[in-house]
């Protein structure tokens, strides 16, 4: 089909109708009618043209010019919907107007608030202005997030950017790349194909939180690129006061939430983390190994904040004692919060005991602290789904 018969075929019968009549016409009356016509199928021309925009370096100055006519401006950037930004290459060097320009236009269009899929391919974050990665976040309905070929110069930048998206549904992050911390090793839980999302880690250290944000991916990566870089996952790490903003951000894109605590300097800040909105957790590791079990202060508190019904495991790391037994009202304590709906579709309940603080048990002791815990649990015991670790 030729241009000239896509363009006819866009068009409603009874416009060209319209126009052709009112054209053929030579009383000037007609004429207010055939501009009317015309703006009604330039108004549909533009619905479908721009609802899908991409800038580069060629388009940039293109859509500059459109920005800065009051006739265009309105007809084009209201219509936008889906937009996609490309780069040149991770060694591309965007000139001063040419990223000014971005800006003003992304700025726009944050303004006008309708784009609901963003697309990023081929950029080097360190070379872009640092207000436009500011000004992306304020699209207020975007829900499909594509990140394609991304070069970030720090590991802080890719979790600070995806974070700050409150209504995302859907993303897809591919060969996105950034320098190794130094000493850094990897290794990728193994989940399955229906569990791939985000998982938050969170370290205890004086009085802040560690955070670090993973995305899992079904694609397979050497232990190479875990070491250098991550090609199809990223696991990002990041200091704050605390950690609810970033599991609120997240939602229900969450799965898994790990939270280590080695002191109680951060047990206030662990014991108020907002985790309400993440109803799609399906594995959950609280761990405090420097401490025996009922010294653990914010595991209840916690553990009652827990709203997702599609829990399914749960671990709890501590540190082994000879004296457990002491632990039984704190474990009874545990079990009535265990009762709950929430936790009722969970398959394992694996209960971590660290000899980091006492040394090696004697096996009588190690049988002692299950027996202890069977007896405080004997629902979940009967269902077969507790299970015991020393190390």
């Amino acid at each position: 089909m030729t241009s000239t018969n896509m363009a006819a075929a866009r068009l409603p019968l009874e416009l060209q109708d319209m126009i052709i009549e009112s054209i053929l016409d030579l009383d000037r009356s007609y004429l207010s009618l055939a501009s009317l016509v015309c703006r009604d199928w330039r108004n549909r021309s533009y619905e479908r043209g721009f609802s899908s925009i991409y800038f580069s370096s060629h388009s940039i100055p293109v859509f500059a010019s459109f920005l800065e006519n009051p006739f265009s401006r309105p007809a084009i950037f209201t219509r936008v919907r889906r937009l996609r930004i490309l780069g040149g290459g991770e060694t591309f060097i965007w000139s001063t107007s040419l990223l000014g320009d971005l800006v003003k236009l992304v700025h726009h269009l944050a303004q006008i608030g309708r784009i609901s899929v963003l697309t990023l391919d081929n950029l080097n974050w360190a070379v872009l202005d640092p207000a436009l990665a500011a000004i992306l976040t304020d699209f207020r309905a975007t829900e499909r997030l594509y990140m394609h070929r991304i070069y970030f110069a720090h590991l802080g930048q890719f979790s600070d950017f995806v974070a700050r998206f409150r209504f995302l549904r859907a993303f897809d992050l591919q060969s996105v790349e950034f320098a190794a911390r130094s000493g850094w090793n990897i290794h990728l839980p193994l989940l399955t194909p229906y569990e791939f999302g985000h998982c938050v880690s969170l370290d205890a250290n004086n009085m802040t939180l560690s955070k670090r944000l993973t995305w899992f991916y079904p694609k397979c990566i050497s232990l190479e690129q875990q070491r250098l870089s991550t090609v199809h996952g990223a696991q990002i790490f990041c200091d704050s006061s605390t950690g609810s903003d970033l599991l609120r951000n997240l939602g229900p894109l969450l799965t898994r939430l790990d939270i280590l605590s080695e002191s109680i300097s951060a047990d206030e800040t662990i014991a108020s983390l907002d985790i309400s909105t993440n109803f799609s957790i399906r594995h959950l590791h609280l761990a405090s190994p420097a401490r025996v079990l009922s010294m653990i202060s914010w595991l209840p508190s916690l553990l009652a904040r827990v709203k997702s019904l599609n829990l399914r495991t749960l671990h709890v790391s501590f540190a082994q004692s000879r004296q457990f037994h002491l632990d039984r009202s704190f474990l009874k304590h545990i079990a009535g919060i265990l009762a709950e709906p929430q936790y009722q579709e969970l398959e394992v309940i694996e209960f971590i005991a660290s000899s980091a603080r006492c040394g090696r048990l004697e096996d009588s002791v190690k049988t002692d602290i299950i027996r202890c815990i069977r007896s405080c649990l004997p629902s979940w015991d009967k269902r077969g789904i507790l299970a015991f670790t020393f190390h």
